[in-house]
């Protein structure tokens, strides 16, 4: 009788490995990109509007204010789940969104600082699931810092131009992931247009570490801007079964947001 329960055991235990093992994957997500501007500094003398998206300041030299938009996309976009590593298809990149930056000289009130605090919603949509459908908002935030056009420049510029301005990735990035009823997935985010993100000179990073001591001090990640032109960066995201290729830093276009996975590890555990 012990043996036949002690075979019975080892059965019903190797049963739930094979269950875990073969975890049915989620093909299809529901995702919404929400994204707006926080921790805007000064707090008076800058026009905050468009529900939060966009920032404008100073007073016009020739080129109209200095702003910084953000443009989110449709709420409830479709997204393929990207079976496998490297390099994703077009088809399975949704859209993350872009973020422009009309930089021109001013006068009067400048804009110190400003962060962009974007939030991830995803619903499993395919197969239905008897487990929950709506994942909590994953987080990230990207630290603005306008510098002055005055030498020496914290961030490297174009020749005979003033100084640029600094985007900082806040969270660095690291290739993490998140369990959905016994599933591995990866979240990775990157520009699909108008930039990449880059290791930036420590120079520029501890400018924006200065006035938002969230921000890394030396080794950071982002993106710069120039002086008197107008930047758009379009970002894209995936969903995938396996970290995706990551090239090697200064020149990053495709990688795997720890900002994201961060969020999504210390959730996770529910989901187990």
């Amino acid at each position: 009788m012990k043996r036949a329960l002690r075979v019975l055991l080892g059965a019903c235990a190797l049963m739930g490995l094979t269950l875990s093992s073969h975890a049915t994957i989620v093909t299809q997500w529901d995702a919404t990109v929400s994204a707006t501007w926080t921790n805007v500094t000064p707090s008076s003398g800058v026009t905050v509007s468009g529900g939060g998206t966009v920032l404008s300041w100073g007073t016009p030299d020739g080129s109209g204010q200095s702003s910084l938009t953000i443009t989110n996309p449709s709420a409830g976009e479709s997204v393929t789940t990207y079976v496998g590593g490297g390099t994703p298809p077009a088809s399975d990149i949704a859209s993350g969104g872009s973020l422009t930056h009309h930089n021109v000289p001013i006068t009067g009130t400048s804009l110190t600082g400003a962060t962009i605090h974007d939030t991830l919603t995803l619903t499993a949509v395919n197969p239905p699931s008897s487990g929950p459908g709506l994942l909590p908002a994953l987080s990230f935030d990207i630290a603005f810092l306008e510098t002055p056009n005055s030498t020496p420049c914290a961030a490297a510029s174009p020749p005979g131009n003033p100084c640029n301005d600094i985007f900082v990735l806040l969270g660095g990035f690291l290739n993490q992931s998140f369990n959905y009823l016994g599933q591995q997935y990866f979240i990775n985010a990157f520009p699909t247009s108008g930039g990449v993100l880059s290791v930036l000179s420590n120079s520029a990073c501890a400018a924006v570490h200065a006035v938002n001591s969230a921000a890394p001090a030396t080794g950071c990640f982002g993106f710069t801007t120039p002086e008197g032109q107008d930047t758009t960066l379009a970002f894209g995201f995936t969903i995938s079964t396996q970290p995706l290729s990551v090239p090697e830093p200064g020149t990053i276009a495709l990688v795997g947001l720890a900002l994201l996975g961060l969020a999504v590890a210390r959730r996770h555990s529910w989901m187990r």
